[in-house]
């Protein structure tokens, strides 16, 4: 698709004829004012009776009069004119900036990888110079990491079947590292200048992400994760600022390494029915600012879960309602009760449940069989 020209909107002007005559009229008019108030028995305050020096003076300030909205219409002329020259400049810009755009979102689509990779950089490109497409520019980056992709196995895997049957999923992977690798870069706290995306909206909705580096980024606008696949491979979030609502409802982690070390929240932050069956998801030193932070009805079948020294903000409520905890090693460690609630209510499955260090145990559920340790979790594997 191509995004809408990017065209200021003008008032209704009259035709520049029609301007320079209404200006031609309004100066006839204003002349033979000050004629008549000048030489006018009644008005003129110079004499009862203008003598020819005076009417010689009138004459002299009535051309100077012309003069001066001879001028006028010059400037008016001229004003048009660079109007004019402005919105066509701007008319061409907004073409340039099109074909550019169909020809990046063109490589995108092409089959070959190399074309892929140098659309990524192209759209990339336009987006940083383009301020009234760059959302659009977003989305379509975005959208191409929502299109169906299957992870490649393991190395060791790879290199047993052998390599060159996995050339294209191999290739793909690369185009789309390079699609997170640029998005996340005019994300970081302190872009390059001149490349900065705070300020836009990012879906992943749906998308598989095995790899991908968002470590100290800033997200200003809102960003969704929900349905987002994390199969194996290591994806950070260390350090990263979330200004914006953020959800991750319903992502599944099946394998990777998801790192959420001192990332803040300081917005609403859904994570409800998220499923771990492998893996590991890490909160270590996470700061939450929203007074609900939802696990609710989540699956918890394998992998590991840690909730290290978390911070809360106005009380958190860290919400596990109606949650199952069938196989995940989940532990909390070194919380602070007095700043924060953990709620367990309506649990559907409770055969692994997770830890608590004697910091922490204050905020274990008492209806509960709950696992007790005094020993520290690492924060990462």
């Amino acid at each position: 698709m191509t995004p809408d020209r990017a065209r200021p909107r003008s008032r209704r002007q009259l035709p520049l004829a029609a301007h320079v005559l209404l200006m031609v009229a309004a100066a006839l008019a204003v002349l033979a004012g000050l004629l008549w108030l000048l030489t006018s028995d009644r008005t003129s305050p110079l004499s009862g009776a203008p003598t020819d020096q005076i009417i010689l003076e009138v004459i002299r300030l009535a051309f100077y009069a012309v003069a001066g909205i001879g001028g006028v219409i010059a400037l008016t002329v001229a004003y048009r004119k660079q109007r004019l020259n402005e919105a066509e400049a701007e008319g061409e810009r907004a073409k340039l900036f099109n074909e550019r755009f169909a020809a990046a979102a063109d490589q995108l689509a092409s089959e070959r990888a190399a074309n892929r990779l140098a659309g990524v950089y192209a759209m990339a490109a336009l987006a940083d110079e383009w301020e009234a497409g760059r959302q659009t520019c977003v989305n379509v980056l975005c959208a191409y990491m929502r299109m169906p992709y299957e992870s490649p196995p393991p190395r060791a895997e790879r290199e047993a079947t052998g390599m060159e049957e996995f050339r294209t999923v191999l290739e793909e992977r690369l185009v789309r590292k390079t699609v997170l690798a640029v998005i996340t870069e005019r994300l970081r706290l302190k872009p390059i200048p001149g490349r900065t995306w705070h300020e836009c909206a990012f879906d992943f909705t749906g998308a598989t992400i095995d790899e991908g580096n968002f470590d100290g980024t800033l997200f200003l606008g809102t960003a969704s994760f929900e349905y987002t696949r994390f199969p194996r491979g290591s994806v950070g979030f260390v350090g990263a600022v979330f200004h914006g609502p953020v959800s991750f409802k319903r992502s599944h982690y099946s394998g990777g390494r998801v790192l959420f070390d001192a990332a803040e929240f300081d917005s609403e932050a859904d994570f409800s029915e998220l499923t771990v069956a492998a893996g590991f998801l890490n909160f270590n030193r996470t700061r939450f600012h929203h007074r609900r932070i939802s696990f609710a009805a989540s699956v918890f079948s394998g992998g590991k879960v840690r909730f290290d020294s978390c911070r809360f903000v106005n009380r958190a409520n860290l919400v596990f309602d109606r949650g199952s905890f069938t196989g995940s090693d989940i532990a909390f460690f070194g919380l602070n009760p007095e700043a924060m609630e953990v709620s367990f209510g309506s649990i559907t499955a409770w055969a692994h449940p997770p830890a608590f260090d004697k910091a922490s145990a204050a905020l274990a559920p008492d209806h509960h069989r709950v696992r007790r340790t005094g020993q520290p979790a690492a924060s990462t594997e």
